[in-house]
């Protein structure tokens, strides 16, 4: 993971009485709540950089509580939980998964780098916050738990895992990263393979997609034995058909030893940290995140393109 988010070490009744504050005297002292203001900021119910005020929604679920009393602070919390990459997770590996306990909600967050702590508290305040926002039951007798809510698939969340299981849902993600991106989609995989230009032709829509630039290294005889010479050039054609520019760029290993990560970004502002094709296609263990350093990446991307040869 790029950074730490940490679960919750409080009962979320615990915190009412900061949100109270923080909503009539206009700001606490983070200090005051240690670890968990970190949670809560994460979460979306504080203003990020430590100013102890209330975030927007913050304000909304205070009044909720504590002017209207009109019960709608619960679908306010649920919304943020369900955009919280704790939760993606655990919805993307549990949902529809029969008579899961706790024990599976750990291995989760463990196996998707959320877990951190040496004892369980954590996970069980998380859990029944999950529960008090209806994203999920949890029935602490039994050990019980049950996704309530599916993942969203219209759009595609923050922190997407891809995992061995899940062999449909891992490439209806790639696809839902591509069809996210406007205008050009510049896509950077070293070990390029053709079931990517699949992915890119089910969702080249001309009325947003003007370009497909791909970059990878030039492997020599490899490239020259394998078909997808071959495949890309038919699927050239019928980009030019609908109007979209479509190339494939190689380039020589020496000219690329700096760069670790694979990269879809787009020519507005969208930048993905993603595997490789294969590692995506053979549901290998890793990730689809969003990343906040677009400029740096679209100039590392055209200057290696500068560097590189068309096929």
């Amino acid at each position: 993971m790029q950074t730490t988010i940490l679960l919750p070490q409080n009962n979320w009744k615990k915190i009412l009485p900061y949100i109270q504050a923080a909503g009539e005297n206009g700001s606490i002292d983070r200090h005051d709540l240690g670890d968990d203001y970190s949670f809560w900021e994460e979460l979306g119910v504080f203003e990020k950089f430590a100013t102890g005020e209330l975030s927007e929604i913050g304000k909304a679920i205070f009044e909720s509580l504590y002017i209207r009393r009109d019960g709608q602070e619960t679908e306010m919390i649920k919304h943020l939980l369900l955009s919280f990459p704790p939760t993606i997770a655990l919805q993307q590996y549990l949902w529809g998964v029969p008579n899961v306990n706790v024990d599976q909600t750990l291995t989760v967050l463990k196996t998707t780098g959320f877990w951190f702590y040496d004892s369980r508290e954590p996970l069980t305040h998380f859990l029944d916050l999950l529960n008090y926002a209806g994203v999920i039951s949890y029935n602490k007798k039994n050990r019980a738990v049950k996704i309530l809510i599916s993942p969203d698939t219209s759009r595609a969340p923050r922190n997407i895992f891809i995992d061995p299981s899940r062999p449909f849902s891992n490439i209806l993600w790639i696809k839902r990263v591509l069809s996210e991106c406007e205008g050009t989609i510049f896509w950077l995989d070293k070990h390029f393979q053709k079931e990517g230009l699949e992915w890119l032709w089910s969702i080249a829509d001309a009325e947003k997609i003007k370009e497909i630039r791909i970059l990878s290294l030039d492997m020599g005889d490899v490239n020259l034995r394998s078909d997808a010479r071959k495949y890309f050039k038919r699927f050239k054609q019928e980009m030019d058909a609908k109007g979209i520019k479509a190339s494939w760029i190689t380039i020589d290993s020496k000219q690329i030893r700096d760069a670790h990560d694979r990269w879809i970004l787009d020519e507005v502002g969208y930048l993905r940290n993603i595997p490789n094709v294969n590692a995506i296609s053979s549901g290998q263990r890793s990730e689809m995140n969003l990343s906040e350093n677009y400029d740096d990446a679209r100039n590392a991307f055209e200057e290696y393109c500068s560097k590189g040869v068309e096929i």
